[in-house]
C-alpha cells in the first residue's frame, strides 16, 4: 500500500487531508511540524510526503530543505495559504528551489489534492 506523511500544524486540515486520502486507499500518518515529521521519516518510509510551509519548531522549507541536504529523493508536495515572515511568492520560489514535487495553495478542493498525489505517484 502506498504511504503518505502529512505534515500540518493544524489539525483540522491534517484529519481532513487524511479522510481524502484514506478514502482513496492510501496509508496515512500525520505529523504536527517539521521535528516530528523528521522523526517519523527516520523510524518510517514513505512514498510521498505533504507539508505546510507555515508551522512551529521547523517549518516546511526548513523541512524540504533538510531532506534535500540528506539525499532524500522523496517526493514532496507543499502546500500553504501565505503565512508571516516572507511573501508567498519568495515561499514558492524556494519551495521549486528545494525541489518540491508540487505546490497546493489553500484553500484547494478536495479533487486537487488527488490530482496532484495521483500524478506524483504515477511518476
Amino acid at each position: 500500500m502506498t504511504r503518505i506523511l502529512i505534515v500540518d500544524d493544524a489539525k483540522a486540515v491534517r484529519e481532513s487531508m487524511s479522510v481524502v486520502l484514506k478514502k482513496a486507499g492510501y496509508d496515512v500518518t500525520e505529523a504536527a511540524d517539521g521535528e516530528q515529521a523528521l522523526s517519523t521519516l527516520s523510524a518510517q518510509s514513505f512514498d510521498l510526503a505533504i507539508v505546510d510551509i507555515w508551522m512551529p519548531r521547523k517549518n516546511g522549507l526548513s523541512l524540504l530543505q533538510e531532506l534535500r541536504g540528506q539525499g532524500a529523493e522523496l517526493p514532496i508536495i507543499i502546500v500553504s495559504g501565505g503565512g508571516p515572515g516572507a511573501p508567498l511568492e519568495r515561499s514558492v520560489a524556494l519551495a521549486n528551489i528545494y525541489g518540491a514535487a508540487e505546490i497546493l495553495f489553500k484553500p484547494f478542493e478536495n479533487f486537487e489534492l488527488l490530482d496532484a498525489v495521483n500524478a506524483i505517484l504515477k511518476e
